[in-house]
């Protein structure tokens, strides 16, 4: 047995984490291997996230982050959903008259509202990454329309102006993640890394890491056009033991007319170190680890090119990669793959890579069939170094929902055929997922869990995973459905709670409770609420149902049996909310006794007193109608 475990402690002060790995087995009856320990502390308001313990450095497309025992500070814009850190273009045009104005992205139309007379500029677009043709289409209350074209560019790698990203640590380097849970260099290291939006077409970068023995810093800078589309420089250098080494780097990405261009080309010159090479685990591979080269890259070149039909849906893909390691090892890969929907939604696809370093040669293809919506069958081909083999899978996918089953049946026909045979459940408390494989006379058989245990909000409750931020909702009593974003999340166990995962931090989430679900002599203030949790913590939802109110419908009248006047008030107790007397003099009084003297102030200043009995009704809505109040 072995699992993968998660501990999390959260308080408003930040989040400590601690992840490992345990496991047992016939020579050992325990062990276990820790993984990370890390305190995280968030400021929404400066977008700043600061860290202890286990941390990964900052990078860039062409540095290499490293893990570090240590602090770290960096910025964090994923606190804010609502900010667009990349650059988006603005489009303008003018109405002679109120308008209507559409606006079309690669003839998608993305945006519609009404305009005044005159000018008028529109910011904020939903923009996708990448380049294209934006159309914006003015139409008149009489339908005429002027339509003006402009090409555009949106890319993710881009800050927009003003804006400025870094990531800043100091610490010792990670020895043997994995396999050791408190191996680190004896020596100190250093790494930021800075970006900034010098102009909306413009972002300038810059990396500096180092220690005692080490220097290493570069320059880069990403631009994007229309007609270039985005292209990245980079150059770096260090010095490490007397040696002298450089980096130049340079990547180009496209789009036109549906093709989609990516190159990229590195260099590194003498000795180039960073913190990654000089901290490199020094252990033999007779100590069971496969170590490869733990310098940069000599070489490293990748382009690749996607080419969509013209004559049907069908999408051809190139790719080809070099790479030459430090010590001179070399790998040129050349890659080609087609795909294209094909009868009732099904897909075919074919890839083939070839090395041309040792002529090495694979193909693989398969035929994706759907059937109904959740089960589908899929038959492949695969073919290297003289072996083929032939799979079919038929499979019903497990959705999101509690209750909620999937399984496959398969078999891989080859030299040794392997029959196989897998289900999984979603049940409240965890995933269930169990696996049978068949392979001659051998047998293998799995069965995995994955799941949370949550202690709070005076509980414990069992879940499926949670990856990011949830709930305790209070409602009260048991059996209430509760609502996230107006999808039912479950029902209050007995003690009236109920743990809703899967909320998203630093985000509204809209949550809500069936009235209909409460004792009819519940008082509740508000069935509806929005909350904003933290990353990686929960939050308390209590809806403050009072079910032990001591509550009754009360209809008060005068001495003429008349029905006091709307807008009379009184209280039952000193310091408690007033209650107000509505149409046909009723109105809900809480926190009543056996025996109830009440003085209401009626709208004219006057009072009167009111004097009735009061017998509690587990579950039953309690009317008194004869409250007669004397002046």
């Amino acid at each position: 047995m072995s699992g993968a475990f998660e501990a999390l402690y959260f308080s408003p002060l930040g989040v400590l984490s601690n992840t490992f790995i345990a496991s047992t087995s016939d020579d050992t009856y325990y062990g276990s291997t820790r993984l990370d320990t890390t305190w995280r502390y968030s400021d929404q308001d400066s977008m700043v996230t600061y860290s202890a313990g286990d941390v990964i450095t900052g990078g860039l497309n062409w540095t290499r982050p490293t893990r570090l025992g240590g602090l770290q500070v960096q910025r964090s814009f994923s606190l804010r959903s609502d900010l667009v850190t990349f650059p988006v273009p603005e489009l303008s045009a003018s109405a002679a008259v109120p308008s209507t104005v559409d606006v079309y992205l690669n003839d998608a139309k993305r945006f519609s509202s009404s305009v005044g007379a005159g000018p008028f500029d529109i910011t904020n677009l939903p923009f996708v990454d990448g380049s294209g043709n934006a159309r914006v289409v003015v139409t008149d209350a009489q339908g005429q329309q002027v339509s003006t074209e402009s090409s555009f560019i949106a890319s993710s790698q881009m800050l927009a102006r003003g804006l400025y990203d870094f990531s800043a640590e100091l610490g010792f380097a990670r020895h043997g993640y994995g396999i050791d849970s408190n191996d680190y260099d004896s020596r100190p290291y250093g790494s930021l890394t800075l970006r900034t939006g010098a102009t909306n077409w413009l972002t300038m970068e810059g990396h500096a890491e180092g220690g005692a023995d080490l220097v290493h810093g570069g320059v880069g800078a990403v631009f994007a056009a229309p007609w270039s589309g985005v292209i990245s420089l980079s150059g770096a250098g260090s010095y490490h033991d007397g040696a002298i080494g450089e980096q130049v780097g340079m990547t180009w990405e496209t789009q036109m007319r549906g093709f989609h261009l990516r190159a990229r080309m590195q260099r590194s010159f003498g000795s180039f170190q960073d913190i990654a090479s000089v901290t490199a685990d020094k252990r033999s591979s007779t100590d069971g680890i496969l170590l490869g080269s733990a310098a940069p890259p000599k070489a490293l070149d990748q382009v690749s090119l996607s080419v969509p039909m013209p004559f049907d849906r069908s999408n051809l893909n190139f790719s080809f990669t070099n790479a030459e390691t430090a010590e001179g090892d070399r790998q040129r890969i050349l890659g080609l793959s087609y795909s294209r929907p094909v009868f009732n939604d099904s897909t075919f696809s074919v890839s083939a890579i070839k090395s041309l370093t040792d002529g090495t040669v694979g193909i693989y293809a398969s035929l994706f069939v759907p059937i109904g919506k959740r089960i589908s069958a899929t038959t492949s081909v695969a073919s290297q170094s003289d072996e083929t083999s032939v799979t079919q899978t038929v499979s019903r996918t497990l959705g999101q929902q509690i209750g909620d089953y999937g399984w496959s049946v398969g078999r891989t026909q080859s030299e040794n055929a392997i029959n196989s045979a897998a289900a999984s459940y979603r049940a409240s408390a965890a995933k269930v997922a169990a696996r049978v494989d068949q392979r001659g006379s051998k047998t293998r058989a799995s069965v995995t869990v994955d799941g949370a245990l949550v202690a709070a909000g005076g509980g414990v409750f069992a879940s499926n995973r949670i990856n990011d931020a949830f709930a305790i909702v209070d409602a009260g009593a048991p059996g209430v459905e509760v609502q996230h974003e107006n999808r039912p999340a479950g029902r209050t166990n007995s003690g009236g709670k109920l743990l809703v995962p899967n909320l998203r931090s630093y985000q509204e989430n809209h949550i809500a409770i069936d009235p209909e679900d409460l004792p009819l002599d519940a008082v509740v203030n508000t069935t509806r609420t929005v909350v904003v949790p933290a990353d990686r913590s929960g939050i308390v939802v209590n809806f403050e149902v009072d079910v032990d109110a001591n509550a009754a419908l009360v209809t008060f009248s005068g001495p003429d049996g008349k029905p006091i006047a709307v807008g009379a008030s009184g209280t039952t107790k000193t310091g408690s909310e007033p209650f107000v007397v509505g149409y046909d003099g009723q109105t809900l009084v809480e926190n009543l006794k056996a025996s109830n003297r009440l003085t209401l102030t009626l709208p004219d200043e006057t009072t009167c007193v009111a004097t009735f009995q009061y017998k509690p009704q587990r579950g039953k809505q309690v009317s008194i109608t004869d409250a007669i109040c004397q002046p």
